[in-house]
This record gives structure tokens, sequence and C-alpha cells, in this order.
């Protein structure tokens, strides 16, 4: 489902509360504007902070910071991801990443679509932060319209930086797949699209880095991307060592 509704005179129910996620693995340069877009959302904010360049310092410092919790193990973003929502205690957990900026009223943009009982996840559109109009261009293309096209024909995927699920069913179905180095957020998207509604919100709009994109060019991450959906299809692994610790 693609929806575009309003949400500046909504208000919502109290049982609809909300716990926001952050995996961040040495993002000293990124978390605190991450954060600084969390303060004042009307939600709990939990940062899974690993790496050794001050990452968790800065986390622990920022008043928007609720809970950090320590990342010994360094498996990749899923794991911190869903040690996160166990250690959350809201009926619904929110993900964004530590290298992305979310407007203001992100979370009740989320929260405002389970007042549907049949709605179990949310997701929403991306754009470049901080990028030259050459990245306007072709993030557009590439990544913003990827996903806008590809849930009307029913590939539900939800990226990990805009994206929430029912705390229950999601634990439930074991979160996102620990096993995957990368596309466990299409896979968690998908697994979850079976157990109820999972809606794209246009109005729902992050800002995230463009880094991975200056590193290997929008062309190699296309084609590291498309190598590892079409893995994925076949029920292989998808590869992509290179975004495990990302």
């Amino acid at each position: 489902m693609v929806t575009d509704l309003s949400v500046e005179t909504e208000t919502l129910d109290l049982d609809l509360d909300a716990t926001v996620v952050v995996p961040a693995y040495n993002e000293r340069a990124f978390i605190g504007r991450t954060l600084d877009a969390l303060a004042g959302q009307d939600a709990d904010v939990i940062v899974v902070a690993g790496g050794d360049d001050g990452t968790e310092a800065i986390a622990r410092s920022h008043p928007a910071t609720t809970h950090v919790i320590e990342d010994t193990d360094e498996s990749g973003p899923a794991v911190a991801r869903n040690r996160g929502a166990r250690a959350a205690e809201s009926a619904v957990v929110c993900f964004t990443d530590a290298d992305t900026v979310v407007p203001q009223k992100w979370v009740t943009r989320h929260l405002r679509h389970y007042r549907d009982p049949n709605v179990v996840g949310v997701g929403g559109p991306q754009q470049p932060l901080d990028g030259s109009l050459t990245d306007d261009v072709l993030f557009t293309l590439l990544s913003d319209w990827w996903y806008r096209l590809s849930w009307p024909l029913g590939f539900v995927q939800a990226s990990g930086n805009n994206c929430s699920y029912r705390r229950k069913p999601f634990l439930e179905a074991g979160g996102f797949d620990e096993s995957l180095s990368f596309v466990e957020d299409t896979d968690c998207s998908l697994r979850m699209s079976d157990r109820g509604t999972v809606v794209f919100d246009l109005t729902a709009t992050v800002e995230t880095s463009v880094r991975r994109q200056s590193e290997m060019g929008y062309l190699g991450l296309f084609l590291t991307y498309m190598i590892g959906y079409s893995r994925y299809a076949l029920g292989h692994d998808p590869g992509g060592e290179y975004f495990q610790d990302r």
C-alpha cells in the first residue's frame, strides 16, 4: 500500500508508543546530526554503538538519546537493529541509520498507520543528504524511484534507514536476518508483508548520506545490489561483505 496522507492535524492514540533504534558503527562524523533530528520526536531513542572512534561517547552525551547499547559483537546492522528492538518496550520500533536525517514528525508519520490493526510495517522514501546536482539526479533515479515503483508491483522493500514495525510480530518473525550481509532490510519487509500490511508513506522522506555512492560510484553500487537481489531471489547468500560493518 502506498499513501501520502496528511499528518499535521492528527493526534495519536496513547497506546501507540514508539522507540527509534539507530545502529552506529564508527559514525562520529554523522551521529550528532542524526540525533539532532531525533530530538523532539515522540519516541525513545536507542543507539547501538560500536567501533573505536568515539561514537558511543557522543551518543551517550546527546540529550535525544534514551539508552546506549555497546555493540561489542560488531556483526553488522542486522544484529545491532535486533538488539535495539529487543531492548525496546514500545508497541512500535522505528529504524534509521547513523548517517541519516529524519524530518520533523517522522515518528508520527509512521505511527499513524498503526491505527489500522492490519498494518505491521511502514517504509518511506529517501533523498540524498548534502549531495551535488549529480547526486540529486542519480540518487532519485536509482534509489528513490526504485522503491517508489517496486511497491505497487508487490516488491515490498523498506529501507533500513526509514522503516518501522510492530514490535511483537517483528520479533516473532525473527527480526532482521542476521545471516544476510546486506538486503536484510528488504528480506525483513518481504517477510513482514506475509504477516499483514506494510505501508509505503510518501510523506515520510528521510535524507541520507551519499558516501557509498561516492566510494563505489552509482553504477558500481547499482550492479552490486542487482547481483545481490538476484542471488537472494534464487535462495543464495546475496554476498556483499562490503556492507557487513557499514
